[in-house]
């Protein structure tokens, strides 16, 4: 695949979990806050710490746990949307190199977030999938 290619995927991933903040948090914000606008401190602690293991190269160990959650969390679904946004918005923007030395990639990215959303109750609309 070509350089143009990856960061055209790179994008459409970013477009979709930004598009999907506005649709359901309502937020339109320029600088890209929409999803951690809507994030309690626990959420935010927990986002943290997704990150922290996404920035480690744990990306396949960090998703197990984000799936645990989603199914035994009581946090309300928009702050557990929030975190399946941010979670795969911040592993999209790593690079491919990244990813692949991590055992992920930018497929696993788009289908891991549209299965999130789908075990949150939320399916992606159909215009925005890939």
């Amino acid at each position: 695949m070509y350089y143009y290619e990856k960061d055209y995927i790179m994008r459409l991933i970013h477009g979709i979990a930004r598009t999907l903040a506005r649709i359901l948090f309502g937020k339109d914000e320029e600088n890209g806050e929409e999803i951690a606008a809507v994030m309690s401190r626990a959420v935010h602690e927990k986002d943290d710490y997704f990150r922290r293991m996404i920035d480690a190269g744990d990306i396949n160990k960090a998703e197990d746990r984000l799936f645990e959650m989603i199914e035994s969390s009581a946090w309300a679904e928009k702050e557990m949307a929030a975190l399946v946004l941010s979670f795969y918005d911040h592993a999209n923007s790593k690079p491919d190199e990244f990813l692949a030395a991590a055992g992920f990639s930018r497929e696993e990215i788009i289908s891991g977030l549209t299965d999130a959303m789908k075990a949150l109750g939320m399916e992606i609309p159909e215009y925005l999938r890939i």
